[in-house]
C-alpha cells in the first residue's frame, strides 16, 4: 500500500501540520544520535586495536630462541593482523561518522529552508484554528439566543422583551453568517496549502529515511566485512598452527642451532709425549692432504698453541701471580724443570707469562716464528728454498681525532646504508676446518644484521603495485603513459570500413593455437622458451581527451618482466625489523582484463574472453636479505578457487611446478616453487639497475578464465537499438550492472560509453546529457560509478537523437571502458606453502579491454522506433 500524507493529517483540531513539522525535527535528532552511536562504536574498535596491539607487543617481546620460537612469531603476526583490522574498522567507521555529521548539518539547513517556505502555511493553519474556535463560539451564542427567545414566548413575556430578544438573535445570526463565510474562504486556502505541505514533508521524510538506511547498510557491510576478515585471520592462524608440526619445529631448531656433526675422538690409553706429537702431526697432515698440501710439524704445534689460548693465558697468568709469591727456591726449581722440558720437546712453542702494562692491560706475548720448508705452506707463492722465519704480527693503533677536525655528523640514512652493506668475510690464512668455521660464522653474523623497512611500507607497496609495467620488459622506475590500467580517457575511434571493422576483434577471439596445447612441465627449466599461444595484449596508452587510440598490437609470445619502482630514496625508520629468521612480507597483485563483443539483442551470441596475471612485489629492504642469504627459505604457493581457470602459464624462468595438472579442477592441487637462485639473481640485477627503488615487481603467472554462458561473465551488459533515417539517427542503449560476473560485488568506476555517428551531425538531443566530440564525430557518456546502489539498481537506458545533414547513416560499433577495484572476475587467491614468508598486502582489480556492442546484428523488428518526445 502506498502511503500518502495528504490522506492522514487533517482532523477537527487541524494539528496535522504541527505533527509533520515536529516529525521532521525528530529526523535531525535521529541523525545526530546515529552519529553518536557510530562514534561510540569507533571508540570500541580503537580500544580493541590498542589492546590487541599490546598483545602483539607482548608476543614480540617473548623469547624466540627455543623450539617454540616460530610459534611466537605466528602469534605475533596474527595479533598484528587483528590489530590492523581493528584499526581499519576505526578509520572506516570514523569516515562514516563524518558523513553522518555532514548530513546532519545539511539536514538542519534544509529544515530551516522548509520552515521559511512553509511560513504561509503555518499562518493559514493558525488562522483556521482561531476561526474555528470563534465560529464555534458564535454558533453557541446564536443557539443560546434562540433558546432564550423561545423561553420568553412560552412564558408570555411582554412584547418589548420579546422584541429585544429577537434583535439579539438576529445580531448573533448575522455574526454567525459572517464567520461561516470567512471560515469557508480560509478552509479552501488551508486545504490547498496543507496538501502541498504534506507532499513536501513526505518527500523530506522519504529522502531522510533513504539516506539513513544507506548509512545503516554501509555500517552493516563494514561490520560484516570486518567480521569475515577476523574470521579469515583465525582460520589462517589455525591452518599455520596445524602445518607447524612438532617435527617441523624440531627441524627448524636443528637447522638454526646445530653445533656440529662429528662426535669426539676416542682415546684408548695414555701415550708418551713424543707419540702424542707424532699422532697429532699425522692427523693434521692427513686432514690437510685433502686440499693438496702437506703442512709441516711446526704448523701443527702452532695449531695446538692457538686452541683455547685465552683460557691457557688466564691460567698461566694466575700461575704467574702465584710464582711471584712463592719462595725463590721453588721458582728456581720450576725454571729448571721448564728448561728441561724445553730441551726435551724442542718442537713445542713456549707460552710465557703475560706481562701487564701500567694501565692494567695484558701485553700480548710475541709469537714464535714459523719454520716454513720448501713448498710446505698452503698459501706459499714462492718456489725458492727459504729457511728464514716469518713473523705474524697483529698491530692495532688507535689514533685520536685531530684538533682541527669537526665532530662526526653522519646521517641516519648513511649509517643505515653502511650497516646494510656490512659483509663479514672469512679469514684467508686459516686451516681448512677453521676456515669452514669462519665461513659458517660469517653466514650467521650476516643473518643477524637488521634491515630497516620504510615507515610507509604498506602505502608504498600499494603504489608499487599500481605503477607502470613497461610492455617491452624494461625496468622503468617511473610511471609512463602506457600504463595498462591507466584511467579511461580516450574513447574508441569510429570504424568506417566494413572490411577492417572486426580486425582487432579477430586478434582477440581468433588466436593462433590453443593455450591448452602447452602442458606445464613437471620441472621447468629456467631458460626462457617461446610460447605459441597468444595472451590478449594489454591496451595501449590513452592520450588526451578527443585523441585517437591506436589499435592493440598482436603478440606472438607471453612476456614476463620485473621492474624496479622508484618511489623516492627517503626511507624513514620502521618498527618492522627483519632478520634471517623472521618471515618476509610479500605483496600480491591480481590484474585481470575482460574483452567482450555484444551482437545485437541476443546475449547468447556474445563473445567473451577473460585473462589475468599475478605479480609479487618485494620491498627493497628485503631484497638485501634475500640476496645475501646463501640458503633462503623456499618460496612456494598454491592457487585457491581456481576451478574456473581454463589455462595457467607460469613464468618458466622463475617457477617450477611440482605436479602437472590433469584437469582444470586440479589447478589448486599444483604447487608452484620458485627457483630461488634465479629469483635471487633477478632481484640482485634489478637492485643494481635501480639502487634507489623501494620495491621490485615480478610477474609470475598468467592465466585465462573460462567464460560463462552468453553475457553472464560480463559485469556490464549492453544492448543497442538503431533507427537511421534521412534527417536523423535515433539510438537507445540499454545497460545493466551484473554483480554476478565478479567474485565480490564492487562498483564499476570511470565508466565511459562512446558512440561514433556516421554523417554530418548538426544537432543532438540526449538523455541523460552526453558530450559531443565534433573532431571525432562521437558522443560520450561519462559515469563516475555504476553499482547496485545506483539509480534503478544499475539498470537504465541512454537515448539520443542525432540530426544529420547527409543521412541515412549506418549503425556503428559502440565501445565501453571501465575499471573495478578490490575484486576480480576469477576469484582466485594466492596461498603460501611452507614458512618463512607472509602476505602483507593483496591488490585485486580488473579493467575492460575491447568492450564493444555492434548494432548491425540486431534484427529489423527489434530496431528502436522514434521516441514519443522528439527532444529525448
Amino acid at each position: 500500500m502506498t502511503v500518502d500524507f495528504r490522506d492522514y493529517f487533517w482532523g477537527e483540531k487541524n494539528n496535522g501540520f504541527d505533527v509533520l513539522y515536529h516529525n521532521m525535527k525528530y529526523g535531525l535528532v535521529a541523525s545526530k544520535e546515529l552519529a553518536e552511536f557510530l562514534r561510540e562504536r569507533s571508540n570500541i574498535e580503537e580500544n580493541n586495536w590498542k589492546l590487541v596491539s599490546k598483545l602483539a607487543k607482548q608476543a614480540s617481546s617473548s623469547c624466540t630462541q627455543g623450539t617454540f620460537g616460530p610459534l611466537w612469531v605466528l602469534l605475533r603476526t596474527t595479533a598484528e593482523k587483528l590489530a590492523t583490522l581493528h584499526l581499519q574498522m576505526v578509520q572506516k567507521v570514523s569516515d562514516l561518522v563524518k558523513e553522518v555529521t555532514k548530513y546532519a548539518d545539511e539536514l538542519h539547513r534544509k529544515h530551516k529552508t522548509v520552515k521559511e517556505e512553509e511560513g504561509s502555511t503555518l499562518e493559514v493553519v493558525q488562522a483556521i484554528q482561531s476561526t474555528s474556535i470563534t465560529l464555534q463560539k458564535a454558533r453557541d451564542a446564536f443557539t443560546q439566543k434562540g433558546i432564550e427567545l423561545d423561553k420568553l414566548k412560552k412564558e408570555s413575556a411582554s412584547a418589548r422583551e420579546v422584541e429585544k430578544a429577537e434583535q439579539k438573535l438576529k445580531k448573533a445570526q448575522d455574526e454567525y453568517k459572517v464567520l461561516i463565510e470567512k471560515y469557508g474562504t480560509i478552509k479552501e486556502e488551508f486545504e490547498k496549502k496543507m496538501s502541498l505541505a504534506c507532499k513536501r514533508f513526505q518527500e523530506v521524510e522519504e529522502l531522510h529515511l533513504k539516506q539513513m538506511k544507506d548509512f545503516l547498510t554501509t555500517y552493516a557491510e563494514l561490520a560484516e566485512c570486518n567480521h569475515d576478515s577476523v574470521g579469515q585471520v583465525h582460520i589462517e592462524f589455525k591452518r599455520q598452527c596445524l602445518e607447524m608440526t612438532v617435527e617441523k619445529l624440531l627441524e627448524q631448531f636443528v637447522l638454526n642451532k646445530y653445533t656440529g656433526l662429528e662426535k669426539p675422538v676416542e682415546f684408548t690409553g695414555v701415550m708418551e709425549v713424543e707419540s702424542v706429537a707424532d699422532v697429532v702431526s699425522a692427523s693434521d697432515a692427513g686432514k690437510v692432504t685433502n686440499t693438496g698440501t702437506t703442512p709441516s710439524n711446526n704448523q701443527s704445534s702452532i695449531k695446538r698453541e692457538g686452541f683455547l689460548r685465552s683460557r691457557r693465558d688466564k691460567r698461566k697468568e694466575k700461575k704467574g701471580k702465584k710464582k711471584k709469591d712463592a719462595p725463590q727456591d721453588n721458582t728456581s726449581n720450576k725454571e729448571e724443570k721448564s728448561d728441561t722440558e724445553e730441551k726435551e720437546e724442542p718442537a713445542k712453542s713456549k707460552t710465557p707469562t703475560p706481562e701487564v702494562d701500567d694501565e692494567g692491560y695484558c701485553v700480548r706475548p710475541k709469537v714464535e716464528t714459523w719454520d716454513i720448508d720448501k713448498g710446505s705452506s698452503f698459501y706459499s707463492s714462492s718456489d725458492s728454498d727459504s729457511d728464514d722465519e716469518r713473523e705474524k704480527k697483529i698491530r692495532v693503533e688507535i689514533k685520536p681525532l685531530s684538533n682541527g677536525s669537526g665532530p662526526m655528523s653522519a646521517s641516519v640514512d648513511e649509517l643505515r646504508a653502511t650497516v646494510e652493506n656490512l659483509s663479514l668475510s672469512p679469514i684467508g690464512n686459516m686451516p681448512p676446518r677453521r676456515a669452514a668455521a669462519a665461513a659458517n660464522t660469517h653466514m650467521k653474523r650476516s643473518q643477524s644484521v637488521s634491515q630497516q623497512i620504510g615507515g610507509k611500507a604498506i602505502g608504498d607497496m600499494t603504489r608499487a603495485l599500481n605503477t607502470t609495467q613497461s610492455p617491452t620488459g624494461s625496468s622503468a622506475s617511473t610511471p609512463t603513459g602506457n600504463h595498462p590500467y591507466a584511467p579511461l580517457q580516450s574513447p574508441t575511434p569510429p570504424i568506417t570500413s566494413a572490411n577492417n571493422k572486426y580486425a582487432d576483434l579477430g586478434d582477440i577471439f581468433a588466436e593462433v593455437g590453443d593455450m591448452k596445447s602447452n602442458p606445464l612441465q613437471k620441472r621447468q627449466s629456467s631458460t626462457p622458451t617461446s610460447i605459441s599461444s597468444t595472451i590478449i595484449p594489454r591496451p595501449p596508452s590513452r592520450k588526451s581527451e578527443g585523441g585517437v587510440r591506436s589499435p592493440v598490437p598482436s603478440q606472438d609470445g607471453i612476456e614476463f618482466r620485473a621492474s624496479g619502482i622508484l618511489l623516492g630514496s627517503s626511507r624513514g625508520p620502521s618498527p618492522l625489523t627483519i632478520g634471517m629468521a623472521d618471515t618476509i612480507p610479500l605483496a600480491i597483485a591480481f590484474h585481470e582484463m575482460i574483452h567482450s563483443f555484444f551482437k545485437g539483442t541476443d546475449e547468447n551470441k556474445c563473445q567473451v574472453k577473460l585473462c589475468g596475471d599475478m605479480m609479487i612485489s618485494f620491498p627493497a629492504g628485503i631484497v638485501t636479505i634475500l640476496t645475501n642469504n646463501p640458503s633462503p627459505a623456499q618460496l612456494s604457493f598454491r592457487l585457491q578457487h581456481a576451478s574456473n581457470l581454463e589455462c595457467v602459464l607460469p613464468n618458466k624462468q622463475l617457477l617450477n611446478v611440482s605436479s602437472e595438472p590433469s584437469s582444470a579442477s586440479s589447478w589448486e592441487d599444483s604447487v608452484y616453487e620458485f627457483d630461488m637462485s634465479a629469483l635471487t639473481k633477478l632481484l640482485r640485477r634489478q637492485s643494481e639497475e635501480n639502487p634507489s627503488a623501494s620495491y621490485f615487481n615480478v610477474d609470475i603467472l598468467k592465466y585465462q578464465i573460462k567464460p560463462k554462458t552468453g553475457a553472464e561473465s560480463c559485469p556490464l551488459q549492453l544492448v543497442t537499438y538503431w533507427k537511421c533515417e534521412k534527417n536523423h539517427t535515433d539510438l537507445r542503449i540499454d545497460y545493466k550492472y551484473n554483480s554476478h560476473a565478479m567474485h565480490l560485488p564492487s562498483p564499476l568506476l570511470n565508466l565511459n560509453i562512446v558512440v561514433p555517428v556516421e554523417g554530418t551531425v548538426t544537432n543532438i538531443h540526449t538523455r541523460p546529457t552526453a558530450t559531443w566530440v565534433p573532431d571525432t564525430h562521437r558522443a560520450l557518456w561519462k559515469f563516475t560509478e555504476l553499482s547496485h546502489h545506483s539509480e534503478r539498481n544499475g539498470v537504465g537506458s541512454l537515448r539520443a537523437r542525432f540530426e544529420v545533414a547527409d543521412g541515412p547513416g549506418d549503425p556503428t560499433t559502440i565501445a565501453a571502458q571501465f575499471n573495478c577495484e578490490g575484486t576480480t572476475l576469477s576469484g582466485i587467491d594466492f596461498v603460501l606453502v611452507g614458512s618463512g614468508y607472509r602476505i602483507s598486502l593483496v591488490k585485486r582489480r580488473f579493467i575492460s579491454g575491447k568492450y564493444v556492442c555492434d548494432g548491425r546484428h540486431a534484427e529489423a523488428k527489434t530496431r528502436y522506433s522514434t521516441p514519443s518526445n522528439p527532444d529525448c
